[in-house]
């Protein structure tokens, strides 16, 4: 399954910086390992896409029932490859 999660600039920058952790919000679609996602940062400003991606896999799985004090989960993914789509 491939999936497209929208990434505010602050955690895209971090997931850039070498962050292979990600909160998600409780709604996000469950997701399993192996499965692909398209991070996609998004500017919570301007409220667009910047138009920079990265494509990665998931290595441990949202829990459904999990979730923080802020109905967020967390997921675990390894890049593809060490790059990603930069601004246009």
């Amino acid at each position: 399954m491939v999936t497209n999660l929208k990434i505010e600039t602050e955690v895209f920058a971090q997931i850039t910086e070498g962050k292979h952790e990600i909160p998600l919000a409780s709604d996000a679609p469950a997701m399993q390992t192996g499965d692909t996602v398209t991070l996609e940062e998004w500017d919570p400003d301007s409220q667009e896409y910047t138009g920079r991606k990265i494509e990665a896999v998931v290595t441990t799985p949202l829990d459904p029932a999990a979730g923080d004090e802020a109905g967020m989960r967390r997921v675990r993914f390894e890049p593809k490859d060490s790059k990603y789509t930069p601004l246009a």
